[in-house]
């Protein structure tokens, strides 16, 4: 167990996940794995923690966590790089960090609690070598799946991380007593784990959920920040090498031996035509609401947050829109919104979850007995 920042409670452990071992992809088996606690956990020793673990984003990796220490550690949003003007219209107060976290503790605003956030990137690159703020090439993300392609990565949030939080912690060792939640591809993740093992988790929040179907192949992403800072071209060729290596990275996860993307058609108007059917079958299998229908019964054990924001642009109001028609037809008690933030103009598929954080936390830890 090693410590990597000043604070001894914010902590960076290095993990060996024997649910990677031997994945066909040799994505790394040893991981960090960031941990926060709670301030008085080193005074107060015979108290224990419930747990809340957080699942990151697609480009999300070791090197760049959801919520880190301060706003200025924080490299998917590179306060530094970002131009004044843009900066201001970035509610920074609601962008969740460890010193936020120990504020709202200190001040009775939430119970004290663990808060973990696992490696869950394939560690493979972008299909187009895509750079990041930092310069670093951006990384493939595992929906925290199981895939017999790339490796168990359930299994590794839901047997090794879980485990190893509650063997090396003062954990209450329980559903009643942990939480689940995630952003984006951690929303997808959230849902899909909960389905999986609704017996180890009291509660789950998913913000705006990554379930891009094959409905959305011909989505136009274009992100607003970039629009401003480098003009709609740019920002149209961005957002189409984005989705572009989702996709690649679906095809990876689902259907590797049949790919769907090669087979592709379109007409000259660009519009899709034809595509393998056995192919598209394999990516159905990993949408949330075929899921959801397959094993109806379990998200009834969870208390359950959804939501995403009104002009999302992933595409995934809409998807969101499907799943919480999907949980209504089923009977399945959930709490829902679409809700519209002018303070997430700039992105509100990123900036959107970054400010649903607290929120989802506030959601989930409410339900710990």
């Amino acid at each position: 167990m090693s410590g990597k920042n000043a604070s001894k409670r914010y902590r960076v452990d290095n993990i060996h996940v024997k649910s990677l071992e031997n994945n066909p992809i040799n994505s790394p088996v040893d991981r960090e794995l960031y941990v926060y606690l709670p301030p008085g956990y080193f005074e107060s020793k015979d108290r224990r923690y419930p747990v809340v673990v957080y699942l990151h984003g697609y480009t999300g990796n070791n090197q760049k966590m959801t919520v880190v220490s301060t706003l200025e550690d924080n490299k998917n949003l590179p306060v530094e790089l970002i131009p004044p003007e843009i900066l201001e219209q970035i509610d920074l107060d609601r962008i969740l960090s460890y010193a936020k976290l120990d504020e709202m503790i200190t001040k009775g605003k939430l119970d004290p609690f663990i808060f973990v956030q696992p490696d869950g990137s394939l560690h493979l690159p972008h299909k187009d070598g895509a750079k990041d703020f930092t310069g670093a090439v951006q990384t493939k993300g595992s929906f925290f799946l199981n895939s017999p392609y790339t490796g168990n990565f359930e299994d590794y949030i839901v047997k090794d991380v879980i485990e190893y939080v509650d063997a090396n912690y003062r954990t209450i060792p329980d559903k009643q007593h942990r939480a689940l939640m995630g952003g984006s591809m951690g929303g997808y993740g959230t849902l899909s784990i909960c389905l999986h093992h609704p017996e180890k988790f009291v509660a789950a929040a998913a913000l705006s959920p990554a379930n891009i179907t094959i409905d959305l192949l011909d989505w136009k992403l274009v992100t607003p920040i970039y629009e401003k800072l480098l003009g709609r071209e740019i920002a149209e060729q961005l957002g189409a090498s984005t989705y572009g290596d989702i996709m690649d990275t679906f095809d990876i996860l689902f259907s590797k031996d049949n790919p769907l993307m090669p087979t592709v058609k379109r007409d000259k108007s660009g519009k899709i035509v034809k595509w393998d059917k056995k192919a598209a079958n394999n990516w159905q299998k990993y949408d949330i609401n075929y899921m959801i229908r397959k094993n109806p019964n379990a998200l009834k054990k969870v208390q359950l947050l959804i939501n995403c924001e009104s002009t999302d642009e992933y595409g995934l109001t809409d998807e969101t829109k499907k799943i919480h028609k999907t949980l209504e037809e089923l009977e399945i008690k959930h709490q829902f919104e679409v809700y519209s933030d002018p303070k997430a103009a700039l992105s509100p598929h990123i900036l959107g979850i970054a400010y649903q954080i607290i929120p989802g936390i506030k959601f989930c830890t409410q339900y710990f007995t």
